[in-house]
């Protein structure tokens, strides 16, 4: 086998391995089994009390443990308040006026509603911690009273509050939540009373442990990110107590729960791990209002919060390329009404874009089979002379106008756009569940029944097989495998992504049969 033979089977297998790695290594995401412990949290730009350090350092264990002696006695006085919106449906704790639970109601999991928070034990998300011994053990001690029962949040009743006290007659804490219809994101604010008037008293809000354990997977990050001066950070490498934190949220692969700044341009905030679970606190003094966004990582959604949260929404090193695509496959599914369509009207304007280089590249692998057998006379007359042999080769290419490369480097340029879309395709929340027709429910899943990849797998063998080639037969019977190979590593794939794969392929049939060929007759025939 000679070494220009050898270099094509190396790259096509490279390629292979590419696909195959690039999920793994360089996904936006991250292989989750790489997530180590936090480091111990450093002090803060606000002093924290020893006990909040403790929390933070043992975790859960400790935190069931400080609740249990302090509140065991008011646990049987605990309600829930119940706030329904179009968007989701939240549980409200009068113990310590946490949010025990918040279930989207347009996003399914496993055939029931997406519980994005659901607090377990006697940790709750948006549980506050004070750092006044007296502030704190009021907070421990007593129960919250609310300014009403139930909230109904719809087109009649657009935003709607609710308002928790509690007291010992020397200190009053209020605390006071504001919700709006349309909306997945809340206000909450904290403030302080002693003997009547507001004070300052520094305390930090909890949200954990981790997402209602959402979809779990080796390509979907579970655990907390953040953007810290114009930057994404994930779990340990987000700076502890940091003042330059834009937003700090827990996510899973389509969702997300941040603290986000109320008009101000950053929070002072921090994560950790605790056994294997992930938590973010954020860092206030009262009186104080933090955002929270509890919802989908979809950018239209994310629009109307500020602070550039949609940033949590990645597609890789080529995401510069993703989002863009993005858009046009949204604009497409806008006229379409179906996200399967959307992906093979996206894939054939893709491939219009790329028509010249694909043209150029079946051109140049055209020529280059037509060649074959003067390159064989070549290598008979010059066997064993490999300098001469090279010599006279780039002679002939330069004789003929045939650049040797020309197939190979008008399909690494398209690389990083099929990169971005696999991405996209990968990881955008609008493709979660959202059908195709017959037996494909859901292009962010599989195909159940294997049918595309196994379509994907014969489009590819048959573009294969009109794809001019320059191998001996033995070399032509091991690409042969390539199909095969392929459509193994797509059966787990998402069906989106096969969609588009097997598109390409029949877009490039069709290219190759009934355009370029004709094309390069006539042009032929003229000469």
């Amino acid at each position: 086998m000679e070494n220009n033979e050898k270099r094509a089977i190396i790259a096509i297998l490279i390629t292979v391995l590419l696909i195959a790695g690039y999920t793994y290594f360089f996904n936006p995401y991250g292989d989750t089994s790489k997530n180590k412990t936090a480091p111990a949290v450093k002090n803060s730009t606000v002093q924290l009390k020893e006990s909040h350090k403790q929390k933070i350092l043992k975790g859960v264990n400790a935190v069931n443990i400080h609740n249990k002696q302090l509140k065991s006695a008011y646990n049987k006085k605990k309600q829930l308040i119940t706030v329904e919106t179009d968007e989701y449906t939240a549980h409200i704790s009068n113990l310590d006026g946490s949010l025990e639970s918040l279930m989207l109601k347009k996003y399914v999991f496993h055939k029931h509603r997406v519980e994005l928070i659901n607090s377990q034990g006697n940790y709750h998300t948006l549980e506050s911690v004070f750092q006044s011994k007296d502030v704190e053990n009021l907070e421990q001690s007593h129960i919250y009273h609310a300014n009403n029962g139930n909230i109904k949040i719809d087109k009649k009743h657009p935003s709607g509050t609710l308002i928790l006290t509690k007291t010992d007659g020397n200190i009053k804490i209020v605390k006071k939540y504001t919700f709006k219809n349309n909306s997945y994101a809340m206000n909450l604010s904290i403030n302080v009373y002693r003997d009547g008037k507001k004070v300052n008293e520094i305390f930090s809000l909890y949200a954990g442990p981790n997402l209602g354990d959402l979809e779990a997977g080796r390509y979907s990050h579970l655990g907390a990110v953040a953007l810290v001066k114009n930057k994404i950070k994930k779990d340990e490498k987000i700076p502890q107590d940091s003042g330059d934190i834009n937003w700090i949220a827990l996510e899973s692969k389509y969702f997300c729960f941040a603290f986000l700044p109320y008009n101000k341009n950053s929070i002072i905030a921090g994560s950790t791990n605790a056994d294997k679970d992930h938590y973010i606190y954020a860092n206030f003094v009262t009186p104080s209002t933090v955002t929270i966004f509890g919802g989908p990582k979809s950018k239209p959604i994310m629009h109307s919060v500020d602070h550039h949260l949609s940033r949590i929404i990645r597609f890789g090193m080529f995401g510069f390329i993703g989002k863009p695509l993005l858009y046009v496959l949204n604009m497409l599914y806008s006229i379409l009404g179906n996200y399967g369509l959307a992906i093979i009207v996206l894939t054939f304007f893709i491939r219009l874009l790329f028509y010249p280089l694909s043209f150029k590249s079946f051109k140049s692998m055209k020529e280059m089979s037509k060649l074959q057998p003067k390159l064989k006379e070549l290598k008979n007359r010059y066997k064993g002379k490999p300098d001469q042999l090279n010599k006279a080769t780039m002679e002939l290419y330069k004789q003929h106008k045939v650049n040797p490369f020309g197939g190979c480097l008008p399909v690494i340029i398209q690389i990083p756009v099929f990169f971005a879309l696999y991405n996209v395709l990968l990881n955008a929340i609008e493709l979660r569940g959202a059908p195709f027709y017959f037996w494909i429910v859901d292009l962010s899943a599989k195909d159940p029944y294997y049918i595309l990849p196994i379509i994907m797998g014969a489009t590819m063998y048959l573009q294969q097989k009109l794809t001019p080639t320059t191998m001996d037969p033995s070399q032509a019977k091991i690409m042969a495998f390539l199909p095969l190979i392929f459509t193994v590593m797509f059966l787990s794939f998402p069906s989106g992504l096969v969609i588009y794969w097997a598109t390409n392929n029949i877009l490039t049939i069709i290219q190759q049969v009934f355009i370029d060929s004709k094309i390069l007759k006539a042009k032929e025939k003229n000469a």
